[in-house]
């Protein structure tokens, strides 16, 4: 059984990847910071996410140049960027993750953590995919991603992922890669 702090340092590779790779100079507006909440019956996870930053109660992490830096459930993250992706280390794991634009406001985010897969689809209607151990099968409606992912063989578990301000048309990567952090946790 894969433990909490690996799935959240999993999912916290994908934050700092799309950190990265936001345009040399890029400023933090209003229209930038966003809030998502992962809720599911056992966990209610926060973070906000700004251009240069993403917080929440179990993490905190920054960009710093071509790096992420930060710390993940106590655990240390140092990702740089490599190869149209980020690799690194989060907490003793070596990680790996690239993300892509698949047009319709499609992202896609591929990659592993300690050799587990990451394949993520997101766009405005839909999100789907597997992060570690988990796959996830949710639709947008009534102002938020819903429906149920599937852990540890047969777990079954309804979850639900808000966005604040709302979905934008086209997800952002930064978004994106929030989105696996509280995923894998």
């Amino acid at each position: 059984m894969r433990s909490s702090i690996a799935r959240l340092l999993g999912g916290a590779l994908g934050v700092s990847l799309l950190g990265l790779v936001l345009p040399a100079g890029a400023q933090e507006d209003e229209a930038e910071v966003r809030s998502v909440r992962l809720q599911t019956s056992k966990q209610d996870l926060k973070a906000r996410v700004t251009s240069d930053s993403v917080t929440g109660s179990d993490f905190r992490l920054e960009r710093e140049g071509n790096t992420v830096r930060g710390k993940v459930a106590g655990g240390s993250v140092y990702l740089s960027r490599k190869r149209g992706g980020l690799e690194g280390l989060l907490g003793g794991q070596s990680v790996r993750i690239v993300p892509k634009r698949e047009g319709d406001g499609l992202v896609r985010l591929e990659g592993s953590f300690d050799g587990e897969p990451l394949e993520i689809d997101i766009s405005p209607g839909e999100l789907s995919g597997t992060v570690g151990s988990c796959t996830y099968d949710l639709e947008y409606q009534d102002e938020a991603y819903q429906g149920v992912r599937i852990c540890e063989g047969d777990t079954r578990e309804h979850v639900w992922l808000f966005v604040t301000p709302g979905v934008p048309e086209d997800v952002s990567p930064l978004l994106a890669t929030t989105l696996v952090v509280l995923l894998g946790s």
